[in-house]
């Protein structure tokens, strides 16, 4: 076998019909996606003298078995042309004998993607259904004995067990079809030794496999590459924390018994179950029910955040308030109801239904879920239902977090553990908006929750696989698309500014030069397409695509004002940002020459941009040429971008970020927002900037909500960008070079009297505690060893250290 997978080896498998046509439907699965079954049995003498190891890959999307027993799923997201293929060492599941590799494989490929009524998941890219491995048996010396590649030696059969639904969507969604599965339908034991595959068909040969790097003039539609992330972690079954009778009663205890302690319950026919299932906070993981009997049964499983309750419900707290949603995220948009914790409250939204097939069998659903609650409602049919265990199990990215805060505000304590837990539960295969509504990679969300995830657990293979994302989205005019891998195309300029941050911020904390350099040509094509859209002046104007750049309530979709007809501020700014941060990444790549000329373009159009906007008569700068319009993103980012010197900065503050007429933002534009802060010298104002935040909190929310509406993502990544403040403004590290190869440390008080915490960095953790007290700043912190240290304590007093140990203390000023 050669070395490197699919060298003019596998072939992509399919059943008879292939992959352009359709089966007839008694041939094919009775629903939206088509589902296949393939196996392929072989002989193993002595297991321990035989080796195995396979790279497989699918589209859309497989599990993957061997002997019976559960491998792993894929592939990762990519695109057609960045397929991904996963690696599996099988030597520990060898058994003496006949032995089985069994794959189940969703073909999403025949379904267009409809927002408003699901379809396939927008954020699975997909050409047509296949399965392909590449493998072989081999004696430890590395002989050949029994070759396994897909090809018509592998058997197949066509499911009619699975189908899927999207029955009860009442909100927009992007994540794919519901399941309604008739476990009579599985062939049981289909993916043990001992099944009896003889009645299935010879798998049906597509193309040969191809990687990525090899093709040529290719006959098959994927580019193969290795995966860039780990396999998500997938925990064991755990009890829901809490149940109650829909309405809020007490369960019975024999439910009591079966989800606390796993005690089984038998349902008499006929019996109906109304229950809310309870985890007490946000989490995506695979709902796990183990039965025995029940044949005739129904389950459905409804997945909520949140619970709906009308406005005017006596004695219940809703979040947030009744208001017009016509401006936010809104939609299919009910007014009448709010979200709410209080138990009186109804499960609504997606659902998969179950019927189960009479025989000893577990459900979860073929994708994970993100709820707090799952309502649960069972019909027993003719034949009692034995449930031995109804319980949920845990998966997300495999992120170990290692930084720690704590300060003497339990309160900003509380918001840190909410966002690292928001980060968390909007990262899988890809970072994710929100986990229960799109699962799909925005590059304004992910410029912050990749940051995040860097700075707390020094892990960027996502961060990394997320840049070349969106290099790949890339339109021929040179934009990034805004959210990717995406079947819809959706383009926001801003978006593109964003993934230069992204570059940047990932540079720093990584110093991964290669990675940098191979996504330099993109950042110049983004650059180049901000200049073929400038007005006279250079500035960019009149911008096409959707020009979203928050969810302001006051501005149609999030458009700040003047956008469709001429320069904006924000716009501006951005696109002078970018130039400074794309000199940045030039200059350390040795560029020079460039770098000096994209400052250069930036202090110019710097000059312009700041006679355009600035109004002496507001004190501020306006988001369009002359106004009369004013907002908090605009004014942060002229001063972000160094449009605002010393003078405008000073005077914006007697109005920023508060002000009535300047138009409000959601949670992301503080993002921006507290930057500014810092760059005006009022950083230490950061706490009293944080009511939405404490809001959410003492609502009970675990995670952090998209806006401030609290109309629909309950989880959304980009709120939860105060963890990096609390680590980069209170503990004040941040990498100044490449890989924290050099570090600037400048805490601030913020109003506390001690903080401590830590910053994951490539070479260790950095780790901070100071404390005011009896008029003095205490600083101690550890730094790996070989890192230069730049500090600044309150007083403004700089020191220069080593790394390791380092300890000061000035006056408090």
């Amino acid at each position: 076998m050669p070395t490197q997978p699919f060298l003019n080896s596998a072939s992509w498998i399919w059943s008879a019909e292939g992959s352009h046509s359709a089966p007839a439907a008694k041939d094919a699965t009775p629903s939206h996606y088509q589902v296949r079954y393939f196996r392929r049995t072989f002989d193993v003498k002595d297991p321990a003298q035989a080796r195995l190891s396979v790279d497989l890959s699918a589209d859309s999307r497989y599990l993957f078995y061997c002997n019976g027993v559960f491998i792993g799923r894929g592939p990762a997201k990519g695109d057609v042309n960045h397929h991904f293929y996963d690696t599996f060492r099988l030597t520990p599941h060898l058994r003496k004998g006949r032995n089985v590799l069994a794959a189940i494989v969703l073909d999403m490929s025949r379904v267009a993607h409809r927002p408003a009524l699901l379809g396939p998941p927008c954020s699975v890219m997909t050409y047509t259904g296949g399965f392909v491995l590449e493998g072989a048996l081999t004696s430890r010396s590395g002989r050949v004995i029994t070759d396994l590649r897909t090809d018509a030696r592998w058997r197949v059969v066509v499911d009619k067990a699975h189908r899927f639904q999207n029955e009860h969507t009442t909100f927009e969604g992007y994540l794919g079809y519901f399941e309604h599965r008739l476990s009579a339908l599985v062939p049981a034991g289909w993916n043990t030794p001992k099944f009896d595959d003889s009645a299935w068909s010879p798998a049906h040969v597509l193309f040969r496999a191809e990687l990525r790097e090899n093709r040529r003039d290719p006959a098959s539609p994927y580019g193969l590459m290795p995966r860039m992330i780990p396999m998500l972690e997938e925990g064991a079954p755990e009890a829901f924390p809490d149940a109650y009778v829909a309405g809020g009663g007490e369960v019975p205890p024999a439910w009591q018994k079966l989800l606390g302690t796993g005690r089984p319950l038998t349902l008499k026919p006929g019996t109906k179950v109304d229950l809310v299932l309870d985890m007490g906070k946000l989490t995506t993981a695979f709902p796990h029910l183990a039965v025995a009997g029940g044949a005739g049964s129904t389950v459905r499983l409804t997945y909520a955040e949140a619970l709906r309750l009308p406005w005017d419900t006596p004695g219940a707290q809703l979040l947030g308030k009744k208001q017009s949603l016509a401006n936010l995220a809104s939609h299919f948009a009910d007014e009448s109801t709010g979200w709410t914790f209080d138990r009186r409250g109804k499960v609504t939204g997606w659902c998969d239904l179950w019927e189960p097939a009479g025989r000893d069998e577990v459900f979860e659903p073929l994708h994970w879920r993100a709820f707090r609650y799952v309502g649960l409602q069972i019909t027993v049919g003719q034949q009692p239902l034995k449930l031995r265990a109804v319980r949920q199990r845990f998966t997300a990215y495999p992120y170990r977090v290692a930084a720690k805060f704590q300060s003497s505000d339990a309160a900003l304590d509380r918001i840190w553990r909410v966002g690292l837990h928001t980060m968390r539960m909007c990262s899988h295969e890809t970072f994710e908006d929100c986990p229960h509504y799109e699962q799909m990679q925005y590059a304004g969300d992910t410029m912050i929750t990749s940051q995040l995830a860097l700075f707390t657990t020094g892990d960027g293979r996502l961060s990394r696989q997320a840049l070349y994302h969106f290099d790949w989205s890339r339109l021929s005019d040179g934009l990034t698309q805004a959210r990717y891998p995406s079947r819809l195309v959706q383009v926001i300029p801003a978006w593109s500014i964003h993934w230069i941050t992204n570059l940047r911020d990932y540079f720093l904390c990584t110093g991964d030069r290669a990675t940098v350099a191979d996504l330099l040509p993109g950042v110049r094509a983004v650059l180049d397409w901000y200049r073929r859209h400038a007005g006279a002046d250079g500035l960019p104007s009149k911008l096409p695509f959707w020009n979203i750049t928050d969810w302001c309530p006051w501005w149609p979709r999030g458009v700040v004002p003047g956008a469709d007809t001429g320069a904006t501020c924000i716009h501006s700014a951005q696109f002078i940002n970018a130039l400074d941060e794309a000199a940045w990444l030039v200059r350390h790549l040795g560029r020079t020459p460039e770098a000096e000329a994209l400052t250069a373009e930036a202090a110019a159009l710097r000059r312009t941009a700041h006679a355009l906007f600035w109004s002496e008569a507001e004190g501020l700068y306006c988001d369009r040429p002359g106004g009369p319009e004013v907002s908090q993103y605009g004014n942060a980012w002229a001063i972000v971008a160094g449009l605002a010197g010393e003078r405008e900065r000073a005077i914006i503050m007697r109005r920023f970020p508060n002000d009535a007429k300047l138009a409000p933002g959601s949670f992301f534009w503080w993002h921006t927002g507290f930057a500014a802060l810092a760059k005006c010298g009022r950083l230490d104002d950061l706490p009293q900037h944080l009511g939405p935040w404490h809001e959410s909190v003492n609502y009970g929310l675990s995670t952090f909500v998209e806006e401030n509406s609290y109309w629909r993502s309950l989880c959304h990544a980009w709120s939860a960008h105060p963890v990096l403040e609390f680590q980069q403004r209170i503990l004040g590290v941040t990498p100044v070079e490449p890989g924290f190869a050099r570090i600037a440390l400048v805490p601030h008080r913020c109003g506390l009297t001690h903080a401590r915490g830590s910053v994951c960095t490539p070479r260790g953790l950095v780790e901070v505690a100071w404390r005011a007290a009896d008029g003095r700043f205490t600083l101690e912190a550890t730094v790996p060893a070989g890192i230069p240290v730049d500090v600044q304590l309150p007083d403004g007093s700089r020191h220069a250290a080593p790394g390791g140990r380092i300890s000061l203390t000035c006056p408090i000023p």
